[in-house]
């Protein structure tokens, strides 16, 4: 590469010299976005400059353009974990207008009609029959994305594209702004544990930290998952749990105890609206049909049937389940017909029943670092690869840990973050996300680097962390994603590890790795009681395991509820005549769920997946990939769920091949055949 072209790293200095790592005590927020724009420009510079000497239509000019790219990626990527871990205003500051500057960027390359033509004449020239499948495949994904960018529209359409693209970014980013000051707004102080009656010593030193982390004696109780959920499945309170589950379903809305302060209804609306308006100005009829460009479903037909047919499958079920837990609940002295927040409490005393199984009985056998060491240990066994613990890499908070990966051999492959403890100003949820990706230049190796981030409650009272079998699942379901970046054999930072894998593809490998949570010899030979040391007994074991297809029904159709409700609001919206998205939600609800809802839920106003994050018309894809998952985990099922042969069959056809090939063609090469429905209904106990 020319060294006048060549990207500069705009936080020259802010790595660690030993690692190579962001050195992020170093990082200073506020000097964040001149670097960035220096970086930005110095791109703009180099690709006239490039098109100017008339040669860009070559792969030389395109490998350039790969590396910025992923200067650019490493550059953002600190600073984007920073917003999500360690928010503060300094931060929020930086990130947005860093943010805006990558929009506006992003929409000048994609709508640049001198790299499309260039692509274009790359494309059809005798050196794209030269280029490895790889590298074609680079190609044809960049001419895709020219066109849903709008390289096609004439000059006044390509201005509306940016100007609404840009818009969406600000609106996401206020979308979750607005979740996220919402949610800490609302606390409940008690100064005497008898208000929460009910409620595990583990939760109750959970709320004590909560209260001395704001500087209080006592308990409280906030909206941050772990208090909501604790409250909800164990507080004896009715009216508390009422309180609780209004202030959490109210959340930057209209209404609730803090109505109309960081209302997310019209950015919901406009949002919507300009998702319709984009997908028309590139040719679509609707957003979904959109989306769908990039995905592994094939229309929005195929969509609706795959969902309506789960939902025909499993709603007797699920009317079947709610009755039980009622006649339960009512048989028990419960109310005569259950409301939302009683469903969690009462299905956690049904299941006791039922099962003689609680969180609580299991929790003290699940504590942490057992668990990691059981996820660890599987990813041993089943891939060949080992993690190390570095202490001298620097992290953001004392919480942070960093890992090594080595393959079976001792070599080195892949970096590993991890921050597993819920923290005030840390978003909530648990999400993978990439702080760099593999790219070999010439002799380089850079090696791929996950985050792995979750919301597990703080060690208290000299207690370490201790989990649920849910928590369990989150930790390997995160780590899938880690695996699938950290494995990539792919060179090109564009289709490997996550990149370009079809969205409703992605969750395969995270959700596949959810089942090792139920394999008998890692229960056996990892759960540890965190005073006793003694494993999980049998029996409790046992009902564990029985415990899989426990309500199964009822949880699959509140899923559907999330995939139908955000596919048909992208796929039917009329902007001549916009439907209310409650209304249309409250249609969805009524098909999916025997569970009655109060008209004053505003569950849109926080479903950030959707309206903060890339699930728009997506959400189905996590059913998609449970499709995928339960027919990739069958295989272990009939040769071995700690094979090695089938890991490396795994690693080999999807783990490690990334966005490189279409996702059908890598599913059938591990599978043999395209995916069937039978394993997913008998996962969730239908067939």
């Amino acid at each position: 590469m020319d060294t006048k072209t060549r990207p500069a790293d705009p936080q020259a200095g802010l790595y660690c010299p030993v690692s190579g790592l962001p050195d992020f005590p170093a990082i200073r927020p506020g000097e964040m976005p001149e670097r960035i724009a220096g970086l930005l420009q110095r791109h703009r510079e180099g690709v006239e400059r490039r098109l100017g000497a008339g040669d860009a239509a070559s792969w030389s000019f395109f490998a350039e353009e790969l590396e910025w790219t992923d200067a650019i990626d490493r550059a953002w990527a600190p600073l984007s974990h920073l917003s999500a871990v360690a928010d503060s205003p300094e931060v929020r500051e930086a990130y947005n207008e860093c943010r805006e500057m990558l929009t506006g960027h992003s929409t000048w390359r994609q709508q640049h009609r001198g790299i499309h033509a260039a692509c274009l004449a790359l494309h059809q020239s005798d050196e794209f029959q030269s280029l490895t499948a790889e590298q074609q495949r680079i190609v044809e994904i960049e001419l895709r994305d020219f066109h849903l960018a709008g390289v096609d529209l004439d000059e006044d359409s390509r201005r509306e594209y940016g100007d609404i693209v840009s818009r969406l970014s600000s609106l996401g980013t206020r979308f979750q702004e607005n979740l996220m000051d919402a949610t800490r707004a609302w606390t409940r102080h008690y100064s005497d544990a008898k208000g929460l009656a009910g409620l595990p010593d583990a939760e109750l030193r959970l709320l004590a930290a909560n209260a001395s982390a704001h500087e209080q004696e006592g308990w409280l109780v906030d909206l941050s998952f772990p208090s909501y959920l604790a409250v909800m499945t164990h507080a004896e309170d009715r009216d508390l749990r009422r309180d609780v589950y209004e202030a959490y379903v109210t959340r930057a809305s209209e209404l609730g105890p803090h109505a109309g302060q960081w209302d997310n209804t019209p950015v919901i609306a406009e949002t919507l609206a300009l998702r319709h308006r984009l997908a028309r100005l590139l040719g679509y009829d609707t957003y979904a049909d959109y989306a769908l460009a990039t995905r592994m479903a094939p229309s929005p037909e195929r969509v609706l049937e795959f969902l309506g047919d789960l939902a025909a499958q499993a709603l007797p079920a699920a009317r079947e389940q709610f009755d039980a837990l009622s006649a339960f609940a009512r048989d028990q002295g419960g109310p005569e017909a259950l409301e939302p927040w009683d469903l969690s409490f009462w299905s956690e005393r049904y299941r006791q029943a039922e099962l003689q199984l609680s969180d609580e009985m299991l929790k003290p056998y699940f504590p942490l670092q057992p668990m990691l060491d059981a996820l660890f240990h599987t990813a041993g066994r089943v891939f060949g690869i080992s993690l190390e613990k570095d202490d001298s890499v620097p992290v953001w908070h004392s919480d942070a840990d960093f890992y090594w990966a080595h393959d079976r051999h001792g070599k080195r492959f892949a970096g590993l973050y991890v921050d597993f403890y819920a923290r005030k100003e840390k978003r909530g949820g648990a999400w993978m996300d990439v702080c760099r990706s593999r790219r070999v230049i010439g002799s380089h190796e850079q090696l791929p680097v996950a985050f792995l981030n979750c919301n597990f409650p703080q060690p208290s009272g000299g207690h370490p962390s201790l989990l649920t079998h849910n928590d369990l699942q989150t930790l390997f379901h995160e780590f899938g994603h880690c695996l699938h970046h950290m494995l990539t054999r792919v060179d090109w930072p564009q289709i490997n590890g996550i990149a370009n894998v079809e969205w409703d593809a992605v969750e395969l490998p995270s959700q596949l790795m959810e089942n090792w949570c139920w394999e008998e010899d890692l229960l056996d030979g990892f759960s540890r009681h965190y005073e006793s040391g003694e494993p999980l007994p049998p029996d409790l074991k046992q009902r564990l395991l029985r415990s899989h297809h426990f309500q199964k029904a009822m949880m699959l159709m509140r899923q559907l509820e999330f995939a139908l409700g955000d596919f048909r609001m992208h796929l039917e919206y009329d902007p001549e005549n916009p439907r209310d998205p409650l209304d249309l939600w409250a249609e969805v609800r009524a098909r999916c769920t025997p569970v009655p809802v109060p008209e004053w839920n505003r569950f849109l106003n926080g479903f950030s997946h959707v309206f903060g994050g890339g699930y728009s018309a997506g959400y189905y894809s996590y059913l998609w990939a449970e499709l995928l998952a339960a027919d990739a985990w069958d295989r272990f099922a009939e040769e071995g769920t700690f094979s090695e042969t089938v890991g490396e069959a795994l690693c080999r056809e999807i783990l490690s091949v990334g966005g490189s090939r279409p996702a059908m063609e890598s599913f059938a090469g591990f599978r043999g055949r395209e995916p069937v429905p039978e394993p997913l209904l008998r996962s969730y106990g239908l067939a």
